[in-house]
């Protein structure tokens, strides 16, 4: 058994996979040990082990550029799926090039703090240098196990970049405007960190969690993830003048990273011990989201036209869909099915003028079988009422039948449909579409919008107003969950509107067809 310790990080792990590989040492031959710092392995070590951080130059115009590499080199199917990314060997002969592809999804699985997430990725890693494509395959264990985390992290990184909450700070008292906190539960600082920086433009802000911090000052993003021996450090009070001119505030843990922010950009970090966190105080949602909210205000009410919906390309890893073969109840196009315990398919009047689209089944509707009819479908009940619309009247279905969730703390949770899974079930959507032939769609979220749109649509860019699409007209919504999981009661309020709002235009629409 070889004991291999790494930092904890993808780039140290990959330096040692490609040398393992290249000796042919097998999967179950290596002990994988994280030791060291991680904030070494992302920002430079010094040679005594201390975290410098990491600094990137750059301006708020071009931090839109950055996120667009950053999420190609971030998300799985952002990158070229046959492009070679490395070559590793086998012996003294050298095996086939790596295709980036798989190697930004072992790098998104690799945020997963897991014991195993080093001997998984070398696994899969080693397997699929074997010939063994099938280790992708979601019926396969360890390719189920890869989805599964992958999934996890882009779920975490969009409630992070979504959900996080920042304070505005008296101008008074100086940089960083904004401050927020967020407590993640794995290693995504540094993988969103420069989506947020073009998300926020020119505002000075600082987001901490209980493993590290990110700065922006206007110009320089700085990521800091403090090493081991910080996080052992006990909790001691700051000196007076550490925080000069800073209002006494409600969370003694803003005092401690505003300190830390006042360091990253004038000299080298302070030894701040990071507390840990729960919940952010109320605070206003990411200042971009808010001017998007205004803009959304003047939005056009006639139908917009939307491009075609690009072919779908997939590469040699894409396990081929398999053609259903009886009714919706025995549909194995994709894995969702061995978790769900029933499809849900759609329910509603045959030629319902207004069909509704979700995107799939909760925890109720997966016991009972009918659609929208657990907390979200309760609260749709009441936007119809004010919308002047009957349930009874409404076709009512989901762009994904299985309900797909995962188990976190012994509970059950909502788990996101990828798009393959999306993929497995446009067949029948598509069925009761043709059949159903609505005069108007109303999509409730981003996934069902995409569902009927195609992948390159975003449901915040037409939030508002009307699409014609396909030779139909589809009316973008929220989900009603999205406000039942809105804790600010006045934000909640304003996405109940807008969904009434949706409604009353689809009524609208379906009146004069």
């Amino acid at each position: 058994m070889k004991r291999i310790p790494i930092e904890p990080s993808f780039a140290a792990w990959r330096r040692a996979a490609r040398a393992l590989l290249r000796q042919g040492v097998e999967p179950s031959q290596i002990e994988w040990v994280e030791s060291g710092n991680k904030a070494a392995a992302h920002s430079g070590d010094d040679g005594n082990g201390s975290a410098t951080g990491q600094v990137v130059q750059s301006s708020a115009a071009s931090a839109a550029e950055r996120v667009s590499s950053a999420t190609a080199a971030d998300v799985p199917n952002a990158e070229p799926a046959c492009t070679a990314a490395g070559s590793v060997g086998t012996g003294a002969s050298a095996a086939p090039a790596i295709p980036r592809e798989l190697l930004s999804w072992l790098k998104t699985a690799a945020c997963v703090r897991a014991a195993d997430r080093w001997a998984l990725l070398y696994r899969v890693l080693w397997r699929w240098t074997r010939g063994e494509r099938t280790v992708l395959d979601l019926n396969d264990p360890d390719g189920s196990l890869l989805d599964q985390r992958i999934r996890a992290i882009e779920h975490e990184t969009e409630d992070l970049l979504t959900l996080t909450l920042f304070r505005r700070r008296d101008p008074s008292m100086g940089p960083p405007e904004f401050v927020g906190w967020y407590e993640p539960h794995h290693d995504l600082l540094e993988r969103a960190a420069v989506r947020f920086a073009a998300r926020m433009g020119d505002s000075t802000w600082m987001l901490a969690t209980p493993h590290g911090a990110v700065f922006w000052n206007g110009m320089l993003l700085r990521i800091d993830q403090p090493g081991a021996e910080e996080y052992e450090q006990t909790t001691q009070a700051l000196p007076a003048s550490a925080m000069t001119g800073e209002a006494v505030t409600s969370m003694p843990t803003e005092a401690l990273w505003l300190a830390y922010y006042a360091s990253a950009f004038n000299g080298a970090p302070l030894p701040v011990p990071l507390r840990y966190w729960r919940m952010p105080p109320a605070g206003p949602p990411l200042p971009a989201r808010l001017a998007r909210e205004r803009s959304r205000l003047g939005a056009q009410s006639a139908a917009v036209t939307v491009p075609p919906t690009p072919p779908v390309e997939y590469s040699a890893m894409t396990p081929p869909l398999i053609e259903p073969t009886g009714p919706l109840a025995t549909c194995r196009r994709c894995a969702l099915w061995r978790n769900a315990k029933q499809a849900v398919a759609g329910i509603g009047p045959a030629h319902a003028a207004i069909m509704v689209v979700g995107e799939q089944p909760g925890e109720y509707e997966n016991q009972h079988g009918e659609p929208l009819t657990g907390p979200a479908g309760q609260l749709l009940d009441a936007v119809l009422a004010r919308a002047g619309l009957k349930r009874e009247t409404l076709y009512l279905t989901y762009a994904v039948k299985h309900y797909k969730w995962e188990t976190l703390a012994q509970q059950r949770i909502h788990r996101t449909p990828v798009r393959r899974e999306v993929e497995a079930c446009q067949y029948w959507l598509e069925k009761e579409l043709a059949r159903i032939a609505p005069r108007v769609v109303v999509t409730l979220g981003a996934t069902a919008l995409k569902a009927l749109t195609g992948a390159h649509i975003n449901l915040s860019e037409y939030l508002g107003q009307t699409i014609a699409h396909d030779g139909r007209l589809i009316v973008p919504a929220w989900h009603p969950s999205y406000a039942l999981g809105m804790a600010d009661a006045t934000l909640r309020d304003d996405v109940v509107a807008a969904i009434v709002t949706a409604f009353s235009r689809a009524a609208a629409l379906a009146a004069d067809g």
